[in-house]
């Protein structure tokens, strides 16, 4: 079942790597939904120990890569504490069976190859929002908590989580035979992923501008998504970026709660490069430096030329969100039929007025009429700008050939009523760290299908108390 592609091209892209379980390690959490769509069956004894890491696949790998870090090169990364077991064959193509905390590669560095509780569950419970919201996203299977003591900033217990993705392909993938100057691994790399995840691409003059003009524009769409739902990924490196625009790697990301586009989900971030509102220039930013290991391939001109795709794809795709968010519709997605400052007055209303981004848009969602204004009024303290710009509102929505109740059902599918805020994330996971999944569960029910009432789960909805608004998240994982 589980096949080695990968581990195909040569020991130049990885080195092998056994899996170290963790002691009295046990199978917390399994993904029975995405284990469907993957053809898993966790009940095969054989699969279930090779998943675990107690049966030792040979060719069980650690990628190596580089990356570009808070600005800075970093000529080698690699997976520090993950290892690719294999792949599988879908109707869609090839899924990476990927296990995070598996023990030291040799590419751990001064780290033990260890993944704590706190940050498996984070990830776990980040990628199933995502996926619930439509982003593309990593996914995790399985979760394994144990008895061992993992030591960060104190002891706290070790797990493993068997993750998946289109693939673990990094833009770093690229920029580390580049740098050093291996050019024919370089030319390997390119061909297989070509071959594997765009060949349709080679139907074409140009394959490889033609895969990185697609690079580009996924990358573009994910960025445009995050953004539309707040979503603040903290640690976009080169190597934390997929070539497929699929989020990986969560660490200290963050849902924002009150609007603010310079808030900071990292506290590692000193210097703010990660904001929410810095995110589309990073996003270009980086692959920026993806085109510069394609410089023997392509012109300059034509690396400019592909770069040109992303800021046009960026905001034709946040464009068309935030539209939908409103319950309006763009005529042709183009600059005219987007009303930038009617958009901008009601982002200046929502920071000034401290409002929950989730919960605002949620609301106006769930405006019962045209002159249903107590909805978004009972929360502001500047009622006359607030009204006037539902009053420019308004006067779109009625202009639109849509019903003002069949728009409402169609922006309750797009703005959801469940995020998955810091500290519902902090209390699943001392809950857990006591050995009760309950919560954790009752949290992930939410978070997967996110745009529902869950009347039986409305605390989940609310803005957090006042001891949780000053949570912070760091790297430590």
């Amino acid at each position: 079942m589980i096949k080695h592609v990968f581990s195909q091209l040569g020991e130049s892209f990885y080195s092998f790597t056994q899996v170290q379980p963790l002691l009295e390690q046990r199978l917390v959490e399994f993904n029975h939904q995405l284990a469907d769509e993957l053809g898993i069956d966790i009940k095969d004894k054989a699969l279930k120990s090779l998943l675990s890491g107690k049966f030792h696949d040979p060719l069980s790998l650690s990628m190596v890569y580089a990356g570009h870090q808070f600005g800075g090169f970093s000529p080698q990364l690699g997976d520090g504490r993950g290892i690719l077991l294999g792949e599988i064959e879908t109707e869609n193509g090839l899924v990476d069976l990927h296990l995070k905390g598996a023990g030291l590669t040799p590419y751990s560095r001064r780290g033990d190859g260890r993944a704590v509780l706190r940050s498996c569950i984070r990830e776990y419970l980040a990628a199933e929002a995502m996926t619930a919201l439509g982003i593309p996203s990593s996914r995790s299977l399985c979760l394994f908590d144990s008895n061992q003591a993992v030591y960060r900033e104190r002891p706290e217990p070790g797990a493993m989580l068997l993750r998946t993705a289109k693939t673990h392909i990094r833009f770093g993938h690229f920029e580390f035979f580049y740098y050093r100057k291996q050019m024919e691994s370089l030319q390997i790399l390119i061909d297989y992923t070509i071959d594997q995840y765009f060949p349709h691409c080679r139907a074409g003059d140009n394959p490889i501008k033609c895969m990185l003009i697609e690079i580009v524009e996924s990358t573009a769409r994910m960025i445009a998504h995050w953004q539309s739902v707040g979503f603040q990924h903290g640690v976009m490196n080169t190597d934390n970026m997929s070539i497929l625009g699929e989020t990986i790697d969560y660490g200290p990301y963050g849902f924002m709660e009150n609007y603010d586009p310079r808030w900071i989900a990292n506290h590692s971030d000193h210097e703010g490069r990660y904001t929410l509102e810095n995110q589309p220039s990073v996003g270009l930013w980086n692959l920026n430096c993806l085109m510069r290991a394609f410089s023997h391939h392509l012109s300059k001109d034509e690396l400019i030329e592909v770069l040109g795709h992303y800021e046009p794809e960026l905001m034709r795709q946040y464009r068309l969100l935030t539209y939908k968010k409103l319950g309006l519709t763009l005529v042709d997605e183009s600059d005219e039929s987007y009303d930038v400052d009617f958009v901008r007055k009601l982002y200046v209303l929502l920071k000034k007025e401290s409002l929950d981004y989730t919960l605002f848009f949620r609301a106006l969602s769930n405006m019962a009429s045209p002159s249903d204004y107590s909805i978004i009024l009972d929360d502001v303290v500047d009622r006359v700008s607030m009204s006037k710009w539902l009053d420019l509102y308004v006067d779109k929505r009625q202009k639109e050939t849509v019903d003002w109740n069949d728009s409402k059902i169609e922006m309750l599918k797009i703005n959801p009523k469940f995020i998955l805020r810091n500290y519902l994330a902090q209390q699943v996971i001392q809950e857990a760290e006591q050995g009760n999944y309950l919560p954790f569960r009752r949290l992930l029910y939410v978070l997967q299908a996110p745009f529902s009432e869950h009347v039986e789960c409305e605390d989940l909805s609310l803005r957090p108390p006042e001891w949780a608004k000053d949570l912070e998240v760091s790297c430590s994982s």
